[in-house]
């Protein structure tokens, strides 16, 4: 067999080999292409409906390596990563809060090595907490940008599916509360501060009547933080209408938002005004298609809620009791006692 012929044959053989092995890989794309998209489209509507957040967030936690497997596939999860990294650090936002809890009762009782622990284990948590909003915000930004060809933070992308805000949302929120947990973490993880300016930007992009009020909340909330950023707004004019479109469309971000505004700036007339508006709501009805959202919101309320009683109470907030505190004046028909029983 001549040389030429020989290389003839080889190249054949290669060629042959490469298109077999692209048809594989183009056969694996395409299904897991589908599988995603009945993950998108048929999975994940029926967990937004759920109103039980361990549940949506343990689910979070069981499935989460299952999508992310989609990629030895050939398949691109990030999207249903995002919202499934988001749910899971309610996980670990709660379990940081209950060591902080902890440690709030130590230090009432002059424990001090019960508090050091409580801390050490609270930044822990936060850690973990700062790594996967961080890995959800990561995966949003970089998958939108392939898709919609735009850069986060400083152009508007032309959404073509409401999952695909919803992500967007989802994920710019996500990164804010990695900068939160990541800087009660003394920074371990190392999450860049800049997103916060990129995601005020983000958010312009978004119809707010049509994301419960959240758009703008997030927005305000970033005033609210980044010193001389709320100069010449009326922010607690942008909450409040933020709160009202919230109410009215079945989902209370927008008050989160609002409450953990004043809690960082140490606004506690506000902070109490907030609580009391979530928990007083009359004839509030919970959006259906969003009902796990809603869920979380009221979970983080009442978290925000047991950190203020247990600092003043070493307890949290009794059953019953969101938006009544441990001062409050002591009417005809409240016995202050009643709450501590």
């Amino acid at each position: 067999m001549t040389p030429r012929i020989t290389r003839i044959l080889t190249a054949s053989v290669v060629a042959l080999s490469t298109l077999t092995m692209s048809g594989c890989a183009l056969l694996e794309s395409g299904t897991s292409g589908i599988t995603l998209n009945i993950l998108e489209e048929g999975f994940t509507p029926p967990v937004l409906e759920m109103g039980d957040v361990d549940m949506g967030c343990s689910f979070a936690l069981v499935n989460g390596p299952l999508v992310g497997a989609a990629r030895n596939f050939y398949g691109d999860p990030s999207l249903m990563e995002t919202v499934l990294l988001e749910s899971a650090s309610v996980c670990s936002d709660q379990q940081a809060l209950n060591e902080e809890l902890r440690y709030l009762r130590a230090s009432r009782d002059k424990r001090s090595d019960e508090a050091q622990d409580a801390r050490i284990a609270q930044k822990r948590f936060m850690a973990t907490s700062a790594h996967r909003q961080y890995s959800a915000f990561d995966r949003m930004r970089t998958k939108l940008e392939q898709k919609y060809f735009f850069k986060y933070g400083k152009d508007c992308p032309r959404f073509k599916r409401d999952f695909d805000e919803l992500v967007y949302l989802l994920g710019s929120v996500a990164g804010l509360q990695a900068i939160q947990n990541d800087m009660g973490a003394q920074q371990v993880v190392g999450v860049p501060t800049d997103i916060a300016p990129q995601a005020d930007f983000a958010m312009t992009c978004l119809n707010n009547e049509k994301w419960w009020g959240a758009p703008e909340a997030l927005r305000a909330t970033i005033w609210s933080i980044i010193p001389g950023a709320g100069e010449g707004k009326d922010l607690p004019a942008i909450f409040n209408n933020s709160m009202a479109i919230g109410e009215r469309t079945g989902v209370r971000l927008a008050h989160v938002m609002a409450a953990l505004a004043a809690q960082s700036t140490d606004d506690s007339a506000r902070l109490r005004e907030t609580i009391k508006r979530f928990a007083t709501l009359e004839d509030y009805k919970p959006s259906k298609q969003y009902r796990l959202i809603d869920a979380i919101s009221e979970a983080q309320i009442v978290n925000i809620s047991d950190r203020m009683w247990t600092q003043n109470t070493g307890a949290r907030t009794p059953v019953g009791s969101l938006g009544k505190f441990w001062d409050d004046k002591v009417g005809a028909d409240i016995n202050a006692d009643d709450f501590l029983e």
